[in-house]
């Protein structure tokens, strides 16, 4: 009897809300609470890695395309803003000045950069040209008719304010023009092969008018192998006279109608 006494107390609930038998714990039912709160963590608000896969709800690792302004250097740029990724104006050949960031980020503004060397003739590191050294370059060059190119004083570009493009009967002899009204490119009716007389230029710029060249001596009063004589006032009367004699040739023909009506004197 009191065996079966001792058996009953033993078997009274636990403080663990379960039944123990003699002594040793026995557990009815499941503990839900615990076993799904280890097993399954979406309850508890996570976003995901952070590693920037798609569904873990951040943005990646900050490592996207360049955005030129944001003041910091990216791939693709060579500065932006005020980081010019350690450059200097020395450091770029200057011997000083203030280096900036162009526009776009592409490269450096080097306008307010200054160079101790320029205007000493030579073109030296950073300089385009310097005074008369034009590395070559000439307004044909550049994409101009003509002209006189110029370096402008921070040697960092040419001066074309000299340069022009061609317009035919502006008087200057420029890109392909053989001459422009009065500037012959320095020819004359000798340089043409002339005796003498006075070279014009054609009206299209193309070359040059000799009707008012002549070989030989140019005597009014002599017959000569070329049309015309070298007097004007007589030259012109008597072709007036006759055609033949300042399109074809003065003979002696000629000579006569200058003498007999003409004025000339021989």
């Amino acid at each position: 009897m009191l065996g079966a006494f001792a058996l009953a107390c033993a078997a009274e609930p636990s403080d663990d809300g379960g039944f123990s038998t003699f002594g040793n714990p026995t557990t009815f039912g499941n503990d839900t609470n615990s076993s799904n709160s280890d097993d399954d963590d979406t309850g508890e608000g996570d976003t995901g890695d952070g590693d920037g896969d798609t569904g873990d709800g951040d943005t990646g690792d900050g490592d996207g395309e360049p955005s030129c302004g944001d003041g910091q250097v990216s791939v693709g740029e060579a500065c932006d803003g005020s980081d010019l990724a350690g450059e200097t104006c020395v450091s770029l050949g200057f011997s000083g000045g203030a280096l900036a960031c162009a526009g776009d980020c592409s490269d450096f503004d080097v306008s307010g950069c200054t160079n101790q060397f320029c205007g000493n003739g030579v073109i030296d590191e950073g300089e385009l040209c310097d005074g008369p050294e034009l590395q070559g370059q000439t307004c044909q060059s550049i994409g101009f008719a003509g002209g006189q190119l110029g370096c402008n004083p921070n040697c960092l570009s040419f001066n074309t304010s000299g340069c022009v493009d061609a317009t035919c009967g502006n008087g200057v002899a420029e890109g392909d023009e053989v001459c422009d009204g009065n500037d012959l490119d320095g020819e004359i009716c000798l340089t043409q092969g002339f005796a003498g007389g006075a070279l014009a230029c054609n009206g299209s710029c193309t070359g040059y008018n000799t009707a008012g060249c002549f070989n030989g001596s140019g005597d009014c009063c002599t017959d000569n192998l070329y049309p015309g004589c070298e007097v004007a006032a007589v030259r012109a009367c008597v072709c007036a006279l006759d055609t033949y004699c300042c399109d074809t040739l003065w003979d002696v023909l000629c000579v006569d109608a200058a003498i007999a009506s003409c004025g000339a004197t021989c």
